[in-house]
């Protein structure tokens, strides 16, 4: 199709998204960010969180020298805090191998922790023009559409065919590239949309092999669906007069280095039915065993919450254990907090609801 790019601009003139704080952007470290925290979040929850992140981190200096603690606090929320660990990474990265400068073509930005290919090509075809597209969810949609590709993309060998074709339609005028790249993800994210999309009034109706075999809805291929797990664990509120037990998420994993109440194994739960987990000692491995062995003035069990995970659902419980005075704990995985000091760590939603909730912060 040799005119999907000038009809893409061409749109974009009357419906590009507009306001979006990262929008308009040649600054790499500004550019990188946002697709970062676009990846598996939503533009709503980015735009607030975007600016408050560049607030506290305004450039890769400040980011790369900032503790892992500190980043991983400003991410608590957004969820897949792996993406904020490799972005501490790279960071580290830029400003040791690379002088703090970002490289200038995608291949090179593609080999950094975190940017994938399709990252890659965002960065380097908007800050520096290179004539490479970019294929993240929405541009897989819209392209399998107007190709009337109705096969799985799980193979390397059909994601490399989908890369060539997007590549195929980029511009001839490398100077076109920030505003067609920002038109694919505006036509992706609010025209040809997973439900409903706007086919009517499209530009490229007439070009689109799914709608012209009424299509649309089967492209693009829908794999099965990943059942979802429900599981159960305990937590346990540790606290004394004015300070919280914490313990250190492993790095890997879920709310994977944020500080979370000790934890007992997860186990498989039912929907309808939440078993009460006795405390033992079994249960919490790492938690040094004279914690749980120090007679406490009280124990309550809260009531059980949810929350709700991409492929699997936490039912928690949360027992209070109020000790009369500190033990003191020789492992950097566990740390008494102030009560006052709980805004500065990082700590998964959940706890931090728990927290509101109790009245604590």
């Amino acid at each position: 199709m040799k005119d999907f790019a000038s009809k893409l601009l061409e749109w974009h003139k009357q419906f590009g998204r507009s306001g979006l704080p990262w929008q308009n952007q040649k600054d790499p470290y500004r550019v990188w960010l946002s697709e970062i925290m676009l990846q598996q979040t939503q533009v709503a929850t980015v735009k607030d969180r975007y600016v408050e992140f560049l607030d506290i981190f305004p450039n890769v200096e400040k980011l790369a020298n900032a503790s892992e603690d500190e980043v991983m606090k400003l991410w608590a929320g957004m969820g897949y805090y792996t993406r904020a660990r490799n972005l501490h990474a790279c960071a580290r990265i830029i400003l040791q191998k690379h002088n703090g400068v970002f490289p200038n073509n995608s291949a090179s930005l593609n080999e950094l922790p975190g940017i994938g290919r399709s990252t890659a090509a965002a960065i380097a075809s908007f800050c520096f023009g290179e004539q490479v597209s970019i294929l993240d969810a929405n541009v897989k949609r819209l392209l399998t559409r107007i190709l009337g590709l109705e096969f799985s993309f799980k193979s390397k060998k059909s994601q490399e065919e989908l890369w060539l074709k997007a590549n195929e339609l980029v511009p001839k005028n490398s100077k076109d590239m920030p505003i067609y790249t920002q038109a694919l993800m505006d036509f992706g994210a609010t025209f040809c949309t997973p439900k409903n999309p706007k086919c009517s009034i499209c530009v490229f109706q007439k070009d689109c092999i799914a709608f012209q075999k009424d299509k649309v809805h089967l492209i693009p291929f829908k794999e099965k669906k990943v059942d979802v797990k429900s599981v159960q664990s305990e937590m346990l509120f540790i606290r004394t007069k004015d300070k919280l037990l914490l313990q250190l998420r492993p790095s890997k994993g879920i709310w994977g280095g944020l500080w979370c109440f000790p934890e007992s194994q997860w186990c498989d739960a039912s929907n309808t039915e939440i078993k009460t987990l006795e405390l033992g000692v079994e249960q919490y491995s790492e938690l040094p065993i004279e914690v749980l062995r120090e007679p406490y003035q009280t124990s309550t069990l809260l009531k059980p919450r949810k929350h709700v995970f991409t492929h699997r659902v936490l039912y928690f419980q949360v027992r209070v254990i109020f000790l009369k005075e500190i033990i003191e704990i020789k492992n950097d995985k566990f740390q008494w907090v102030n009560f006052a000091e709980l805004n500065n760590i990082g700590m998964p939603t959940p706890v931090k609801n728990l927290l509101d909730d109790y009245e604590v912060v």
